[in-house]
């Protein structure tokens, strides 16, 4: 089952594709969440391969169309008996619909009203279309690889940042407004934007940059590098601090490297006493697999850590040990491999219901039933 730390809150959400996942991170703790979904196919973010699968279990579904006559003021008659609307689509079809937040409000006075979008309600691009990875390329997330033809290209290795960060500042933000709402009992507005995300999280290099500090580039670090291994694998290296570094030598035989090392990291050394010890660190890591450098690790404190490509982590222990992912059969009888959620709580186990079909719930809905 779910998290039962929101059970009693209710939630509306007229959203698709990224902006599922505000209400995805509530359904993982508990909360009521009715998904509103266009009819006759339901949202798209069905057709999007696992996505459905993450981001909507959990949640109820009713099928109501806002274009026809009836269909905003249904709408409305479920916000006021809801603790928060969530609103994933561009900010001026809002107002076209009946359900920008003076309408909302005007239904519920203390509505925590979230509208989560891929640039926000205000500025240049409110209005433009666009899917997560635009959120990380404007946020300078996502540079293009080239190609051998010299064509720039998304990059193979890059993740998407702004859908799922926007998810979990939407939660956050509506979770401390719906304390102040308690307290004042008047609504709240909220705008959370992918881009606005995105660029949160590369926040702390910006904000070097900006003030002439530096940066977060460690690239040309020797002692804060990855290192490939005995068995053609790769650790991450962090012996940064001077500590970590002599816990390092001791452990691995090699106090001859310990001086050169103290000088190393830093602007003013050269390049070739750089290249000297890194490929001096090169040959050492290779003496041993990465299994037996993390035992090391752990054995004598030295910061680092395995490093992984694709599903390979699903392979490690630790990863194992945390309980992170879970099986799931559906209705359709196919048997999903799924992550869940990184919070823990209690001894709990968290297995949470399969996301709703099309409109599976909209009768118990439209008839005020709640969980």
């Amino acid at each position: 089952m779910s998290y039962d730390l929101l059970r009693g809150l209710r939630v509306v959400e007229l959203t698709m594709f990224s902006t599922d996942t505000v209400g995805g991170h509530l359904a993982d703790m508990g909360a009521d969440v009715v998904k509103i979904e266009e009819p006759p196919y339901g949202t798209p973010t069905r057709h999007a391969g696992s996505l459905h699968y993450r981001w909507n279990r959990g949640k109820r579904s009713a099928m109501l169309s806002l274009k026809e006559e009836g269909g905003t003021a249904r709408l409305l008659e479920l916000v006021r008996d809801a603790d928060v609307f969530i609103y994933g689509l561009r900010a001026g079809a809002a107002q076209r619909f009946g359900v920008d937040y003076d309408s909302v409000r005007a239904a519920n006075s203390s509505i925590v009203y979230c509208a989560v979008s891929g640039f926000g309600q205000e500025g240049l691009y409110r209005d433009l279309a666009s899917h997560g990875w635009a959120f990380d390329a404007l946020a300078g997330l996502a540079v293009p690889d080239i190609d051998d033809e010299g064509l720039p290209r998304t990059p193979d290795s890059h993740t998407l940042v702004g859908i799922e960060a926007a998810g979990m500042f939407g939660a956050m933000a509506i979770l401390a407004a719906l304390r102040k709402a308690e307290r004042t009992g008047e609504s709240q507005r909220l705008d959370v934007a992918g881009v606005d995300s995105a660029l949160t999280f590369r926040a702390t290099d910006l904000d070097m940059r900006a003030n002439d500090m530096g940066n977060t580039d460690m690239s040309g670090y020797v002692r804060y590098q990855y290192y490939p291994t005995k068995d053609d694998e790769f650790v991450m290296f962090m012996a940064l601090e001077d500590k970590f570094w002599k816990n390092f030598c001791e452990a691995a035989q090699r106090e001859d490297l310990f001086e050169a090392g103290l000088k190393i990291d830093s602007p003013k050394a050269p390049d070739a006493d750089k290249n000297k010890l890194r490929h001096q660190l090169a040959d050492l890591f290779r003496t041993r697999t990465r299994a037996e450098w993390i035992e090391l690790f752990i054995a004598h404190n030295i910061a680092g850590a395995p490093a992984y490509r694709g599903l390979d982590v699903l392979e490690d222990p630790h990863i194992a040990a945390r309980g992170l992912t879970y099986d799931q059969e559906q209705p359709d009888g196919r048997t999903m491999h799924l992550f869940g959620t990184p919070i823990k709580v209690n001894d709990e186990k968290f297995q949470p219901g399969c996301p709703p079909g099309p409109g599976e719930h909209t009768d118990e809905i439209l008839q005020g039933a709640k969980k």
